[in-house]
């Protein structure tokens, strides 16, 4: 495991040791924000960019990730238990985690990726043949995931849930997912269900051939943004239900916001409210193909 400082964290020590001060605090300023600028360059400086291409490696490295870390899969990793992201970074220096792909078939029992912590940056990784969902959201905030393909994972490919908040998920593909126990019945491309924060958002994703749904808000208590995603030919098994994006559930008063998104070819609908009252906005949003019809209980 090859740990050095960034190469960032080094430009920004040279521009400040190049910096010379031309005039003194103003009367009366706080040493409070001297401390804080001390405080964020120490962050920069311990900062470490880390190369795994061993599940031991990598273990230990996301153990001790802390913010502004950049830890890099090489290659393909095979996963024996979940991988857990607990710690947390910061809103100014995110801990990052990028490349590679987990091949989490080795798993026994339970998800491939689980990530508790906030401030995370998930980038550039292919999470594939997890016994659960492949990469979840349970806890934490501010994630962003970015070009994240989830693929053949025998549950929802990405899944936000558990009070998870403010997640954004950018330009990431889920497919082949399918929960065979169960006869497709809960293996979604995306899901933010169940118990998900607020705030949570997905964009220019693409939901394909996935067991149950494209997307699935059933039973999420919180407003979700749906915005330039895709699902198509979703609903296969004895039991996948098949729609392009699932709005939520009955008993619900919940609104969401879907924009510009396109579902085609889905075993049932291309939009349905599942009896969720709450107002849904859809907007420049179209659907063709689809087994039951484009648009239905949406209100």
């Amino acid at each position: 495991m090859k740990k050095q400082i960034s190469a960032l964290a080094a430009l920004v020590l040279l521009f400040a040791s190049c910096l010379k001060v031309t005039e003194q605090p103003a009367t009366g300023s706080s040493s409070s924000s001297t401390a804080l600028q001390s405080a964020n360059e120490q962050t920069i400086v311990n900062a470490v960019n880390t190369t795994v291409s061993t599940e031991a490696a990598l273990k230990t490295a996301i153990a001790n990730a802390k913010a502004g870390d950049i830890i890099t899969i090489s290659g393909t990793i095979k996963l024996t238990s979940t991988l857990q992201l607990l710690n947390s970074g910061t809103s100014g220096s995110k801990i990052n985690f990028t490349g590679g792909t987990l091949d989490c078939s080795g798993i026994s029992s339970g998800w491939g990726v689980k990530c508790n912590g906030s401030y995370w940056n998930i980038t550039n990784m292919v999470i594939k043949n997890a016994p659960d969902c492949g990469l979840v959201f349970q806890y934490g905030a501010y994630n962003y995931v970015y070009n994240v393909t989830t693929t053949g994972n025998k549950d929802s490919g990405i899944q936000i849930y558990n009070s998870s908040s403010n997640n954004y998920v950018l330009s990431c593909k889920s497919n082949e997912n399918y929960d065979v126990a169960n006869g497709g019945e809960n293996a979604d491309g995306f899901a933010c269900k169940l118990s998900g924060g607020g705030g949570n958002k997905f964009e220019s994703c693409t939901a394909n051939h996935n067991s149950d749904d494209g997307w699935d808000l059933y039973g999420q208590p919180s407003s979700v943004t749906i915005t330039k995603c895709t699902a198509t030919n979703h609903g296969y098994g004895s039991n996948g239900d098949g729609n392009g994006f699932k709005l939520g559930s009955a008993g619900q008063n919940v609104p969401h916001t879907v924009t510009y998104c396109v579902a085609n070819n889905n075993k049932a609908w291309g939009y349905d409210g599942n009896g969720n009252t709450g107002h849904i906005t859809i907007t420049g949003s179209t659907a063709s193909g689809n087994g039951s019809g484009s648009f239905t209980r949406i209100y």
